[in-house]
């Protein structure tokens, strides 16, 4: 495959694993349709202006570009990339060969086209559990250049309204709690996260935030530490610095090492 190539099952390994990975989908306008999927994390751009959108771009983070099937258009903008120093590869098979493989995908949803400028997010203040996921969500799989701001509960929805943002994790908001479910359970819906990781971190993420331990038997320490790390920062943005590799540990668990145990027990003198 050579290094101008990515493998779909290298770069979902990578993923899984938290490292800082840009992902562009560039497939022709006509290409995407209402029902189209992207990758987690993807947002579109014209291959034709590669150049002028990937200036400010890190030369040294990984750049992986997909179009529909890995042929022409990606390879384009990959080699333009990669001619001027950046550490840009094609996703082999694109977009198809990624869904061929079974690996998730996420929806079009109007709150955040995947063309538009980074998102701009507003909650309430203090996030402990369902106010990290959420924002951890956004960031590692749908706007990677999300932005996120806090605010008193009775102004949430006029900040979000002045910003032209996206109200989260409040009384009137488009995501928000339903029912039992969570605003992380209404993230993954509106955007039609189809990860059944995603689906038990859900689990474990309602359990934390509504008291519902029982729910999943990672769910009273994901509370636990989430309540530490709200302590820990000193501000809202700290406690998501703080959080966010608690869900990206969580995550590589589930998707990594689901059924792994450990059961060490010290050796016993038997002389």
């Amino acid at each position: 495959m050579g290094d101008f190539f990515i493998s779909a099952e290298d770069l979902s390994h990578r993923l899984a694993n938290a490292e800082p990975v840009r992902i562009f989908d560039v497939r022709r306008p006509p290409a995407i349709e209402p029902g189209s999927r992207f990758l987690p994390g993807s947002r579109w751009r014209n291959h034709v202006d590669t150049l002028h959108w990937a200036d400010g771009l890190s030369r040294e983070s990984l750049i992986v570009l997909n179009c529909m099937h890995g042929h022409n258009v990606s390879q384009i903008a990959t080699a333009l990339l990669r001619e001027r120093g950046y550490n840009a590869h094609a996703l082999a098979g694109g977009v198809d060969g990624w869904i061929e493989a079974g690996l998730p995908t996420v929806g079009q949803s109007g709150l955040c086209p995947v063309d538009a400028k980074p998102s701009t997010w507003i909650t309430r203040i203090n996030p402990k559990v369902d106010r990290v996921a959420c924002p951890w969500l956004i960031s590692r799989f749908i706007d990677p250049d999300a932005v996120f701001h806090f605010a008193e509960a009775e102004w949430v929805i006029d900040i979000a309204d002045e910003l032209s943002g996206i109200a989260f994790d409040t009384p009137g908001a488009v995501i928000e709690h339903d029912g039992d479910l969570c605003s992380f359970d209404t993230l993954l819906r509106e955007f039609d996260l189809n990860d059944p990781v995603l689906a038990q971190l859900a689990t474990i993420v309602r359990g934390a935030d509504t008291g519902k331990n029982d729910l999943a038997p990672e769910a009273a320490g994901l509370l636990a530490v989430m309540l530490g790390n709200s302590m820990l920062g000193k501000t809202d943005h700290d406690v998501l610095r703080l959080g966010f590799p608690v869900y990206d540990a969580l995550y590589a668990r589930l998707k990594l090492a689901g059924n792994e145990t450990h059961g060490w027990l010290p050796m016993t003198d038997e002389g």
